[in-house]
């Protein structure tokens, strides 16, 4: 579960912004939408950001995925030289802060990076747990030419000391590089595997979701019983849609219908199966989907290296008679919601990060997705942090204030409050009284 999220000097945010997932202690409504931690307290599962257009919302959402694609591909974007707030002329010269505070296994867990990005350079690097209420180190990194401490949990590990000074230079972030080609480090050190689940934490725990998304690894999509469930809730969201099937198509549909990024990552992912089959006693199969306008492709290895390759075709019926469309023929609100449904069906402990939930859906699909979501969240450990406009989410049936976080852009500078910040009465009709102005975040119109 995702407590935290804190960033500064990065696009419009200026002065280091919080968005906060603790509950709010005094409100005692929808106990339903809370994570009950014993170490960390109750957490929401559920929050929305508001926003005029250009007030940061997406910027904040960038951020975490700035965090999480350095830490899993060690790399930061051929932009990341211009990603610095540029209000003041001196922010190029400084740092961007990053942290976040997350729990794992009920654990609570702190892990930061000051990022120079002019350089794409970690200048400094932390990782704390809190047990017993209070913060003990993992390791940190104070400037970019020091080298790593290592707190009283892997002090003891000589071999991580020496991939500390091997990895200390800061071109990459100091979790990356102790969990790139490291597997036999693990086997010999195994009091140091608290790195490797932390790493595991943002590969497969933590998902930040935009419109277009790239390959992703996926088994949801492999086999009838989920390819059933995705047609149930596409019918239930009125789509018209009654089933889903596969059909099996040859390599050379799928990469002509797909970008040249997508080739390259699609190879380099069966390339990275087919080697640690090689190396490891036991094989496994590998699935993934690759979703754009056109087409939803599926990809199946198994154990010995053998691929086959699937299209997605879904299920109209007119009267006594079925006919199956590929996805260029579904509308743009089917597509994304299509996109989305992942958070829905997820058996993971998972925390989505979604910009513009909304976006090509109807207003009412919106709220009917958070709704399911809500009522599968109460039996789950699943978070779902979204951007959105859809002011009616906010009305109190529907969502606690402390769930509901604004935006505002003051000179070029972003900030962010929750609506439990600003005090707001149970009684009030929120949507009504944000499009009024009363709470901010709203656009200021000529």
């Amino acid at each position: 579960m995702l407590v935290s999220f804190s960033c500064g000097n990065f696009l419009s945010y200026d002065s280091v912004q919080t968005l906060s997932l603790k509950a709010a202690k005094k409100l005692r409504t929808k106990k339903e939408h809370l994570f009950c931690s014993k170490t960390a307290g109750n957490v929401l599962k559920f929050a929305a950001l508001y926003g005029a257009n250009s007030a940061g919302k997406s910027n904040f959402f960038k951020a975490m995925n700035v965090v999480r694609s350095f830490i899993l591909t060690g790399r930061l974007a051929p932009n990341s030289a211009e990603l610095h707030c540029r209000i003041k002329r001196q922010n190029g010269r400084k740092p961007s802060f990053f942290e976040i505070c997350f729990l794992m296994d009920g654990v609570p867990y702190t892990y930061g990076m000051n990022i120079d990005m002019q350089r794409k350079i970690v200048v400094s690097e932390w990782l704390f747990f809190t047990n017993g209420g209070e913060q003990q180190l993992l390791f940190k990194k104070e400037g970019a030419d020091s080298g790593i401490e290592f707190g009283p949990e892997l002090a003891g590990c000589k071999e991580l000391q020496l991939l500390a000074n091997v990895f200390s230079g800061g071109e990459s972030p100091f979790l990356y590089c102790v969990n790139h080609n490291t597997k036999s480090f693990y086997d010999k050190n195994p009091e140091a595997n608290i790195l490797r689940t932390v790493f595991e934490w943002f590969a497969l725990h933590f998902e930040v979701i935009y419109p277009e998304q790239p390959i992703s690894d996926t088994a949801l999509l492999g086999d009838s019983a989920s390819l059933k469930e995705y047609a149930d809730f596409l019918h239930m969201f009125g789509t018209g849609i009654v089933g889903i099937e596969k059909e099996e198509v040859s390599e050379d549909k799928v990469k002509s219908s797909i970008s040249a990024a997508d080739r390259a990552n699609m190879e380099f992912r069966m390339n990275v199966v087919r080697m640690n089959n090689l190396l490891s006693k036991e094989k496994r199969e590998w699935s993934a989907v690759i979703r754009n306008r056109t087409n939803i492709f599926t990809i199946k290895m198994d154990r010995s290296g053998s691929i086959r390759y699937y299209v997605l075709k879904f299920i109209h019926q007119y009267g006594d008679e079925k006919v199956a469309y590929e996805m260029r023929r579904e509308s743009d609100g089917t597509y994304r919601l299509f996109q989305l449904l992942d958070v829905l069906m997820t058996a993971k402990d998972k925390v989505f990060v979604i910009d513009e939930i909304s976006r090509c859906m109807h207003p009412l699909l919106t709220i009917k997705f958070v709704e399911t979501f809500l009522r599968l969240a109460a039996e789950r450990t699943v978070q779902l942090v979204v951007t959105t406009h859809e002011t009616r989410l906010m009305k109190h049936e529907f969502l606690r204030r402390d769930e509901v976080w604004l935006c505002e852009n003051d000179e070029g500078t972003s900030r962010l409050y929750s609506l439990d910040e600003k005090q707001v009465r149970i009684d009030k009709v929120m949507d009504e009284n944000y499009m009024e102005g009363t709470f901010g975040g709203i656009p200021r119109l000529g």
